[in-house]
C-alpha cells in the first residue's frame, strides 16, 4: 500500500470512528441492560433458584476478644444499572457509572472473650445483616478486539455507597420459656468506620468487581461486531487493528520501562523481602462436639519476592488531550510469599509451635498519568491496588491435633501482609517515576 492510501485509510478511519462513537454507545448500553435483565429473570421461567454469592468465613480482633463472621451471602445476586457511559472508540476505552442499588449481606457472628471464656464458658451468637444503600460503581476500562467482538481489560473499579446498616440479632431466653429474638443496630456513613462490615470490606468489593467485570464483558461480546463497525471493509478493519496493536505497544513498552526500574530498586536496595507485623489472635473452633480455645501467637512476619511483580496483559493507553497520557495494566506478583518463621499455640489440651508460610496469588491494578502543567512535565501514581489475594498453598508444620488451625492463621495474615505489599510497591512506583525520563520515553510515541 502506498503511503498517499495509507493516510487516506487512516483520515477514512478516523472519520469513521467519529460518526459511529455515539451510536455504539447507545449499543453498549441497550445491551447492558438486556444482560442485567437477561440475568434477573435467568432460571426464574423453569422455577429455579439462582445460586447464591459467598463470602469467605472472616474475623476481627480487639485485645482479647474475637469476632467470627460465617456463612457469608449476598441475599440476592447484584444487579447492575448504567447510569451513564463514554465510549472512545478511538483510543480504545470505556467509563461508565453504573447503580447496584441496596446491596446485603446476611451470615452469622459469634464474638467470645478470652479471659470472660475462661471463667464461664459461654459466647455471643446470632445473625447479621449488613446493608449498603444506594451503592454505585465508577468503571475505568481498557477495550480489546477478540475474534470480531470487544472485551474489556485492565478494569478500574471503585465502588461507593451512602451508608452502611448493621443489624445483629440473637435469641434472647423468655420467662415464660422459649425464645425470642432480640436486634440492635449500628450506623455509619463508610462501610470501614464499623469493624464488622470493615473486615469484609476487601472479599465484598472483589466479589463485586468480579460479577461486574463478567457482566461487562457479556454486554460488549453481545453489543457490536468489529467487523460490521468496519462496514465490513477489509483496509479498514486492518487499519483500526494496527491503531489498537501500536496502542498496546506503546503503552507496554512504557509500563515494562516502569517496572524493570521497580525490580532492580528492589533488588538492590534488598526490599524484596519485607518484614509483616507480628500476629496476635485468639480463637474458639469446634471440633465434633467440644469447643477448642486457644491464642495463636507469632513473633514479626515476612513478605517476600515482590520483585516478580510483572505485567500481565496488554496496558490501556488513553489520551483525553495532546499533553496528557495515562496508561491502566494489571499487574501480578507471580511468586508471592508471606509467613512468620515462629509461631506459637497455646489451646485446651494442646500447646504446639512452628512456622508458617504461604503461596499466594494476587492481582493489582496500576493507574499513571504522564503530562504536562504549564509545559513542565509530571508523572504521577493515580491507582495502585490490591485487588486479588488468595492463598494457593499453606504450609504450617507443627500444629499437631489443630491441622485446621493452618487455613485460618493464613487468612489472618493477609491483611496485614497486604497492608505491607500495597505501600511499598505504591513508593517504589512513585520513586521510579521522579527517577525515570518518562515523558522523554512516550513524547515522540504518536501511539497510534
Amino acid at each position: 500500500m502506498s503511503e498517499e492510501s495509507s493516510i487516506d485509510i487512516e483520515q477514512e478511519l478516523e472519520e469513521l470512528l467519529t460518526k459511529v462513537q455515539p451510536n455504539l454507545q447507545d449499543v453498549i448500553k441497550r445491551s447492558f441492560t438486556n444482560v442485567a435483565l437477561q440475568l434477573s429473570s435467568n432460571g426464574l421461567n423453569n422455577g429455579e433458584q439462582t445460586k447464591p454469592d459467598n463470602l469467605e468465613d472472616t474475623s476481627y480482633f480487639t485485645k482479647n476478644t474475637q469476632v467470627n463472621l460465617s456463612r457469608l451471602e449476598l441475599v440476592k445476586p447484584p444487579s447492575f444499572h448504567v447510569q451513564n457511559i463514554s465510549v472512545d472508540v478511538k483510543s480504545m476505552a470505556m467509563t461508565l457509572r453504573c447503580s447496584l442499588g441496596e446491596v446485603k449481606i446476611k451470615g452469622l457472628y459469634s464474638a467470645f472473650n478470652e479471659n470472660l471464656y475462661n471463667l464461664i464458658p459461654v459466647m455471643s451468637e446470632g445473625h447479621v445483616l449488613i446493608s449498603l444503600l444506594n451503592m454505585t460503581a465508577d468503571v475505568q476500562v481498557g477495550l480489546t478486539v477478540d475474534n470480531d467482538e470487544f472485551s474489556c481489560i485492565n478494569p478500574s473499579i471503585e465502588f461507593n455507597h451512602d451508608e452502611v446498616l448493621i443489624k445483629l440479632s440473637w435469641p434472647s431466653p423468655q420467662r415464660s420459656g422459649g425464645y425470642e429474638f432480640k436486634s440492635t443496630e449500628q450506623v455509619a456513613k463508610h462501610m470501614d468506620e464499623l469493624p464488622l462490615s470493615a473486615c469484609l470490606s476487601f472479599s465484598l468489593r472483589a466479589l463485586l468487581a468480579r460479577r461486574l467485570r463478567r457482566h461487562l464483558d457479556t454486554a460488549l461480546r453481545r453489543a457490536a461486531s468489529v467487523s460490521q463497525l468496519m462496514r465490513c471493509d477489509t483496509a479498514l478493519l486492518d487499519a483500526y487493528s494496527a491503531r489498537a496493536h501500536s496502542l498496546a505497544t506503546f503503552g507496554n513498552k512504557a509500563i515494562d520501562a516502569l517496572l524493570m526500574d521497580v525490580r532492580r530498586s528492589l533488588l538492590q536496595a534488598r526490599r524484596e523481602l519485607l518484614p509483616a507485623p507480628p500476629l496476635p489472635a485468639v480463637f474458639l473452633h469446634k471440633v465434633g462436639a467440644t469447643w477448642c480455645i486457644g491464642r495463636f501467637e507469632t513473633d514479626a512476619g515476612w513478605v517476600k519476592n515482590l520483585a516478580t511483580v510483572d505485567r500481565v496483559g496488554d496496558v490501556s493507553v488513553t489520551r483525553p488531550d495532546e499533553l496528557k497520557t495515562t496508561f491502566r495494566a494489571t499487574l501480578s506478583i507471580k511468586d508471592l510469599q508471606i509467613g512468620y518463621d515462629s509461631y506459637h499455640v497455646r489451646a485446651t489440651g494442646a500447646a504446639c509451635a512452628g512456622r508458617l508460610a504461604a503461596r499466594c496469588s494476587s492481582r493489582l491494578a496500576l493507574r499513571v498519568t504522564l503530562g504536562h502543567t504549564r509545559w513542565e512535565p509530571y508523572a504521577q501514581l493515580d491507582e495502585l491496588s490490591l485487588e486479588v489475594m488468595d492463598n494457593t498453598e499453606v504450609h504450617a508444620p507443627g500444629l499437631g491435633s489443630l491441622p485446621w488451625l493452618a487455613a485460618a492463621a493464613a487468612g489472618w495474615a493477609r491483611a496485614p501482609a497486604a497492608a505491607v505489599i500495597t505501600e511499598q510497591l505504591r513508593r517504589e512506583v512513585a520513586v521510579a517515576l521522579a527517577r525515570l525520563p518518562m515523558w522523554e520515553r512516550t513524547a515522540d510515541s504518536g501511539g497510534r
